[in-house]
């Protein structure tokens, strides 16, 4: 008894993401062929053609030109809609993203109080991994983190199983200065590498050690660190 704008519609002088490409069946994709060319579209229980200016902005997950040979994408369709392709590559290739996600999700999780901190440890579990479901494999493995507060891969056979770093010996230590002297030498030696290996990107760092970027800021003006 009422009319229902639908999405081409509410689209009109705008855009419309259209996400998993790959899946629409090829009696949609005339469709849309055709709303795209300028010819309008008709809405379900309607009698009139109704026209839409909108542009596209399209995510799959599949090779579309392979989709067009095993004729599950019209060719015409695949023409129109491939107009300025962006590959993204797979989170196993770009880790070093992997602290900023962190960050940008935890900052936006609900609830954000209480959270168990993001260890060394911790980060450096998460960016051994190599995320075969991508950033929301690594949303998942964030939200079961939180929650129960141990990491859990869906498949841990892909966690880099390189040893780490052995740490510094004892015997190379000072051993005629105060515990609290000693504590703060290797803390500053810590930070300044762990800066220099991350190009100074005071955000990465602070996600990577799991502390604020507040602290981390008085922690580089106490010692007086500088990029080198």
């Amino acid at each position: 008894n009422a009319d229902k704008r639908g999405l081409l519609q509410q689209a009109d002088k705008g855009t419309l993401f259209l996400d998993e490409l790959g899946e629409i069946g090829p009696n949609l994709q005339a469709k849309l062929l055709r709303a795209l060319e300028g010819g309008g579209f008709t809405p379900v229980g309607g009698l009139e053609v109704v026209t839409s200016d909108f542009r596209i902005i399209a995510a799959t997950n599949k090779d579309l030109k392979e989709q067009v040979k095993k004729g599950l994408m019209r060719e015409d369709f695949f023409y129109r809609i491939h107009i300025i392709p962006i590959h993204l590559p797979p989170l196993r290739e770009r880790k070093e993203d992997i602290p900023l996600l962190i960050e940008h999700f935890m900052q936006n999780y609900p609830s954000s109080k209480n959270l168990p901190k993001i260890t060394v440890a911790v980060m450096e579990a998460l960016t051994s991994y190599d995320w075969p479901g991508n950033v929301r494999e690594l949303i998942n493995t964030m939200h079961r983190y939180l929650t129960l507060k141990k990491i859990d891969f869906l498949d841990p056979s892909l966690i880099d199983a390189s040893p780490t770093e052995p740490p510094v010996p004892v015997e190379e230590l000072e051993t005629n200065e105060p515990l609290d002297v000693t504590v703060k030498r290797l803390e500053k030696l810590y930070l300044t590498r762990v800066l220099e290996d991350n190009d100074w990107h005071q955000g990465k760092v602070s996600a990577l050690l799991g502390v604020d970027p507040k602290t981390l800021y008085r922690k580089i003006k106490q010692y007086h660190l500088k990029p080198s």
